[in-house]
């Protein structure tokens, strides 16, 4: 076996949610949520009225913080077939991060994920996005 697979170096470790220009691994301790979960009907994956007051409130904070960063990750239920999951649960996070930009986030401080219907036990099961501070 070559022997970066026995020990690789931590520089020498890429995640597969983006580089590593200071983005933190979704495995790691360091993110906490931002907001309440943004819950989403159905198939539905527009942003709605209902999200927009902690969409908002979020932006005004990074307003003040140049540096913040998001992880902004969506959730499909158990019950739906595995690519469809993937597929919405993507939709979600982008439509969020979209409403992001368009109140003048910085779109390089905005990293979505859609984990579809494979979360870890402790994760969300429904349909929500949820936003995480990455520290």
């Amino acid at each position: 076996m070559p022997a970066f697979f026995k020990n690789p170096a931590s520089e020498a470790v890429v995640y597969a949610l983006g580089p590593r220009d200071d983005y933190a691994s979704p495995l790691n301790d360091s993110l906490r949520p931002a907001c309440p979960a943004l819950c989403f009907q159905d198939d539905e994956f527009k942003v709605s009225e209902a999200h927009e007051r902690p969409i908002r409130d979020l932006a005004e904070e990074m307003e003040k913080d140049k540096k913040a960063r998001l992880l902004i990750a969506g959730y499909a239920p158990p019950n739906l077939p595995q690519e469809h999951a993937r597929s919405i649960s993507d939709r979600r996070a982008l439509a969020v991060r979209q409403r992001f930009i368009e109140l003048g986030i910085e779109p390089a401080n905005l990293q979505t994920v859609g984990y579809g219907n494979d979360f870890s036990p402790s994760g969300p099961s429904s349909s929500v996005v949820v936003i995480y501070w990455q520290n």
